[in-house]
């Protein structure tokens, strides 16, 4: 999802000194009229800064295996997209079989029972991913309630609004090093790139974050690791990682 229109409305004030809307006065401007003042306001103060940080790295048998099954699935599922908002050639989202047993349960409703089948049909893919993240994080790799998995994503900055907490990424294909990552906004004036290419960072969707160019005819393919389901993680940071140079953006 993108902000909305009054969360760029309160940025406006917050960050640039923009005058508050009054209910007295003329109606407030739309959100085409606020996305060119903030542009604007970005453009008057130049760049943002950049920092980076570093994911885990993946142990090189796991991440050909991880490799090996997300050339199988983009063979098998050619054009699917089922995120239509996201600028991306392939994009799936597998449940784990515990949500989708649960919901199938509960509500009796197709899309469960779909959802069964689709994991069932990427079980050796939902395998290799969580092997590959339980070398970082045991705990999540039992615990993860959804993968997104894609190929070709791009930019398209956004907010995860059904996550309860962070997600990790992974990326791999024949993309340079140092490219590639997933950057997010650690505040209106600072974004971190997290390094993701055959590493698994840990980072909160519930900040703007998008793909960082990574050059036109590469592949990458990547596995987003997410929680939907339990507690309400509280929202601190963007970035559950070292923060460990600053970079020209």
């Amino acid at each position: 999802e993108p902000y909305t229109t009054l969360q760029l409305r309160k940025r406006l004030v917050d960050t640039f000194g923009h005058r508050p809307h009054s209910m007295y006065g003329a109606p407030p401007e739309g959100r085409a009229e606020v996305m060119t003042s903030l542009l604007r306001e970005y453009a008057k103060t130049g760049p943002r800064r950049l920092v980076r940080s570093l994911g885990t790295p993946v142990p090189p048998p796991l991440m050909a295996a991880v490799l090996r099954e997300l050339r199988t699935w983009s063979d098998r599922y050619d054009r699917l997209q089922e995120r239509p908002m996201i600028r991306a050639s392939q994009y799936m989202i597998l449940r784990s079989p515990t949500e989708a047993e649960e919901k199938a349960v509960r509500l009796g409703s197709r899309r469960a029972h779909a959802a069964m089948r689709k994991y069932r049909q990427n079980l050796a893919l939902w395998g290799a991913a969580a092997a590959a993240m339980a070398t970082v994080d045991p705990d999540f790799a039992r615990a993860f309630t959804g993968l997104a998995v894609t190929r070709g994503f791009v930019g398209s900055p956004h907010i995860d609004t059904t996550n309860i907490g962070p997600f990790y990424g992974l990326s791999v294909g024949d993309f340079e090093e140092g490219t590639g990552g997933v950057r997010v906004e650690l505040d209106p004036m600072t974004v971190c790139e997290v390094n993701t290419k055959d590493r698994l960072g840990r980072i909160d969707g519930r900040f703007p974050h998008w793909v960082a160019p990574y050059g036109e005819g590469k592949t990458r393919y990547s596995l987003i690791f997410y929680l939907t389901e339990g507690e309400v993680q509280p929202k601190t940071t963007a970035v559950l990682g070292h923060i460990i140079e600053e970079a020209e953006p």
